[in-house]
């Protein structure tokens, strides 16, 4: 019999004669004994039994109602109400009636039917649409998967396989084929698919992706072993070494739901033709500055028909396996000034962590934020633009700022509008006033310390009303300083008793009103 190790070796050999020498065989060093014990582990966790039905209990206690699930989005996306109602009631409908069927008694299984509740997203670029599928599987806690439509072909030789994707839902459920039969895939970019009405005959390829899709919409067992993988190919060859047959692995499509999404720009033309109409649709123009939605999400899906998406370019079977569809609108000025002052997890947010690593505070102004907005609106792509137009009013901030020692920025209106006046002024103002009046407090601090033994922090946002009270006048902070807390050295000593390296930091509160915040501190102090 042909040593396992020896099949490894020669199939090694060859991928690297085919495709070179720097191709890493990340199986090599996982032991046919390792694997086979992986496969059995597996086989006999699958959750196809006898009747071929997943055992997810997890899933199946699912208790989440429409209501909860858009509370949730609402942390997270501005507006888009009536899609996220949409989506919560269909994601709901689709998890009650898979646990409503895995309660049933076997023998009323047979007579249940539901008909899976695909979705169909339609709305332009950057208004949150694969934000809201992302946030919805994480709330109800399933394995998600997203894709672009045009990285899949008909057959995969010159992109991806249709069927990789429920494969990649396996392999984010940690290879837990029950918890993936319960998962979401996120497809985007799906109008690429269609054709336009003048190629759409020789288009081979998207309604080729179409037709490879049909199947897992609706209900199909896929084998997990893909045949362009190589990895599992050779584990194949090592199941017909050891026992001479190998038994499939597959993963059941009946409960995944499956999301499509795409900016269908011409769709509204396709209704507009039909209806006759001058103008219709979500992308209609709009006479606000602030971009007016005038219920075109809505009047969109009111007059969508699946004669119009057949028109678009999709074939018939595909749209009908997408029973609901789900319109978002155009974000206006006012939506876009939402998501940077009240969503979860926005883009501020973000930047004033990455200034924070340079110990750099950071404060957003609403009149920063109405700027922002503004201009990201006249870029006509979303949410998406707000990163945009941050990265060019602060990019040479975090070129300067980490250098010059900066501890506060203000992000205002102005500072949007004119980057580089603020930052000169910013600059200036460190050279000739900051770096000073550090040098003065740390003087101070030293000569406390030899003097009296103490050793005093000053928070820098007590640096402006220090300065205040000297006229702005660098030179006289640190006697100012030492006159200011000449009154308070004894108590300043006993509040450092209790640390070791005897420092106390002075925030603006303490100059603001000395003696309440000493008392307060001290009140403390005996206290504890």
């Amino acid at each position: 019999m042909t040593n396992p190790s020896d099949i490894q070796h020669e199939f090694e050999k060859l991928l690297k004669e085919k495709y070179g020498s720097n191709i890493n065989i990340i199986s090599a060093s996982i032991s046919p004994k390792s694997l086979l014990a992986k496969t059995k582990n597996a086989e006999s966790d699958s959750p196809h039994s006898e009747s071929n039905e997943p055992q997810n209990q997890a899933v199946l206690q699912f208790s989440k109602t429409p209501k909860d699930i858009k509370a949730c989005l609402d942390k997270y996306v501005i507006g888009q109400d009536e899609a996220k109602k949409t989506l919560a009631i269909a994601v709901c409908n689709h998890y009650n009636q898979i646990r409503y069927y895995h309660q049933l008694p076997k023998e009323q299984k047979a007579d249940y039917h539901y008909v899976k509740q695909n979705i169909l997203m339609i709305g332009p670029t950057g208004v949150g649409k694969t934000y809201m599928i992302q946030q919805i599987a994480k709330m109800i806690d399933v394995p998600f998967v997203r894709a672009d439509a045009t990285k899949y072909s008909e057959t995969g030789y010159a992109g991806g396989n249709v069927e990789d994707l429920v494969r990649d839902l396996v392999t984010k459920a940690q290879d837990n084929v029950a918890e993936a039969e319960f998962g979401i895939i996120y497809i985007d970019e799906a109008d690429k698919l269609a054709a336009s009405p003048s190629s759409r005959y020789k288009d081979i390829s998207g309604r080729g992706v179409q037709l490879g899709l049909l199947k897992l919409l609706e209900e199909t067992e896929i084998d997990l072993r893909s045949s362009q993988d190589p990895a599992a190919q050779m584990q194949t060859m090592f199941d017909l070494q050891g026992s001479g047959k190998t038994k499939p692995k597959v993963i059941n499509t009946r409960h995944i739901l499956f999301i499509l999404s795409g900016s269908f720009s011409n769709l509204n033309e396709v209704i507009k033709e039909r209806l006759a109409e001058k103008a219709i649709g979500f992308q209609a123009a709009s006479p606000n500055r602030h971009g007016s939605k005038l219920d075109d999400a809505k009047r969109l899906i009111a007059q969508l028909r699946t004669e119009d998406l057949i028109e678009f370019g999709f074939e018939p079977e595909f749209i009908g396996r997408l029973p609901i569809r789900v319109a978002c609108h155009n974000l206006s000025e006012d939506d876009l000034f939402q998501i940077l002052k009240t969503a979860k997890g926005n883009i501020i947010s973000q930047y004033k962590q990455a200034l924070a690593a340079y110990d750099i505070k950071t404060k957003f102004h609403d009149s920063a934020l109405r700027e922002i907005a503004r201009k990201a609106f006249k870029e006509q792509t979303g949410a998406r633009s707000l990163a945009t137009i941050l990265d060019a009013s602060l990019k040479d901030f975090f070129y300067e700022l980490p250098s010059l020692g900066t501890t506060h920025l203000d992000v205002d209106g102005d500072l949007i509008i004119h980057p580089d006046k603020k930052l000169k002024e910013l600059i200036d103002k460190e050279n000739n006033i900051t770096k000073p009046m550090q040098q003065s407090i740390e003087s101070f601090q030293k000569k406390s310390f030899l003097d009296h033994r103490i050793q005093v922090n000053i928070d820098p946002d007590a640096y402006p009303f220090i300065l205040s009270q000297v006229n702005g006048n660098v030179s006289e902070v640190e006697a100012f300083l030492s006159s200011y807390i000449k009154p308070f050295i004894y108590t300043i000593q006993l509040l450092t008793v209790r640390d070791d390296i005897g420092i106390l930091s002075l925030p603006l509160e303490c100059f603001q009103n000395p003696q309440k915040w000493f008392e307060m501190s001290l009140a403390r102090y005996v206290k504890a």
